[in-house]
């Protein structure tokens, strides 16, 4: 018993920094936040305002602007929904089964990490312009993706869909199986499984997922 509680505090000394050290990693974090999230918000407030607030107010009122909060706030009810559905069978599948091409899907929602939205948006456009890949057909069946609704939910959708798939597979992993096969030799069916053991297990994930969107 004491050899077990000296390995622990072995660890805790060993783990454990001076007061000098930990001001110095606090202090560098604090300044990278500062510098690459502080000053460009500060900026941004400071042109936005720095005019008064009364021609901020009418900038607010222009219809270009409404124009924009309305399709920002239409893309947003529309992919977060499909991004929570998606995003959790996605995780359900990798995380809780084995089958063939599990290695590919892991590749295509990881593949959103490593593409810029900007080319993402480049792609779609490359795509699904009137004189490339699919323009003919979409143009053919009266179908309009590009500089439309359509068009920016699927670029926002395929942005935004690791972060919820990320966030819950380690936690599935973590979690392991032995709930989901006590549900299911008490002849639970698959979505009795899902709703009274899954998803009640993966709830605060889910929660840090839509306050970090």
């Amino acid at each position: 018993m004491s050899s077990s509680h000296q390995s622990i505090n072995n660890r805790k000394i060993a783990t454990h920094e001076s007061k000098a050290v930990t001001l110095v990693l606090i202090t560098v974090a604090l300044s990278y936040l500062l510098l690459f999230l502080g000053i460009p918000l500060f900026a941004v407030f400071y042109e936005a305002l720095g005019k008064g607030w009364a021609l901020y107010w009418a900038a607010l009122q222009d219809p270009d602007a409404w124009s924009a909060i309305e399709l920002t706030l239409i893309a947003a009810a529309i992919a977060v929904p499909a991004n929570l559905v998606f995003g959790v069978a996605a995780a359900w599948a990798i995380a809780k089964f084995e089958f063939r091409g599990k290695s590919v899907l892991l590749t295509l929602i990881d593949l959103p990490y490593t593409v810029s939205p900007l080319v993402s948006g480049l792609i779609c456009v490359l795509l699904f312009s009137a004189q490339d890949w699919f323009g003919p057909w979409l143009r053919k069946h009266d179908i309009k993706l590009i500089s439309a609704v359509p068009g920016i939910v699927l670029v926002t959708i395929f942005v935004t869909f690791p972060f919820i798939a990320r966030k819950l597979i380690p936690l599935m992993q973590a979690q392991g199986k032995e709930e989901e096969e006590t549900a299911v030799s008490l002849s639970a069916f698959g979505w009795q499984t899902f709703w009274r053991v899954i998803l009640p297990n993966i709830k605060w994930g889910l929660l840090v997922w839509r306050d970090f969107v």
